[in-house]
């Protein structure tokens, strides 16, 4: 082999060792699941009708895993801190993987008042939305009717639960 072959050989195999690091990335990536925009929306039609079968008057959000707002609504008649508190109690729940009616009772018999610290809304009518295990976004229902709708929509949507397994 020449001395310019052998340079050639030398900078490949330099060249694929720095590569072969870069290949491997997707092993330090997770799949994660997540409620899609269409999920959302289709959640919140699916609240409303629920809202409306049983004369409720409610705000809606929808949030991701991450907290970010996906869908709203608020139904006429309500009041504004109806569609504020439905987007509080959403981000509250996915932050914190439970309900804010469990929330809201740890904080009441002071086991854990970091909700309230951490600036959160523990209130009754946010629900997270558990598939597979997994929580994949979350609801929030201000100003009548309490999580029920929630709970009506993600389980006759997606199938899912509103709690994580024991």
């Amino acid at each position: 082999m020449t001395q310019a072959g052998m340079c050639k050989a030398l900078t490949m195999a330099a060249a694929l060792m720095f590569c072969a690091p870069l290949a491997s990335a997707q092993d330090y990536v997770g799949d994660q699941r997540t409620l899609l925009s269409t999920g959302a929306r289709a959640l919140v039609d699916s609240c409303l009708s629920y809202a409306n079968e049983n004369n409720l008057k409610c705000g809606i959000a929808v949030v991701d895993p991450y907290g970010n707002l996906l869908d709203y609504h608020t139904m006429e008649g309500t009041n504004v801190i109806a569609g504020e508190s439905a987007i509080l109690k959403a981000k509250t729940s996915v932050r914190w993987w439970r309900s804010t009616e469990e929330l809201n009772q740890r904080v009441q018999n002071w086991d854990n008042v970091a909700p309230v610290w951490a600036g959160d809304f523990p209130q009754r009518g946010g629900v997270p939305i558990v598939m597979d295990g997994t929580v994949i976004g979350a609801m929030g229902i201000g100003g009548g009717g309490g999580d029920a709708c929630a709970k009506h929509a993600i389980e006759t949507v997606l199938g899912a639960s509103t709690e994580l397994p024991q």
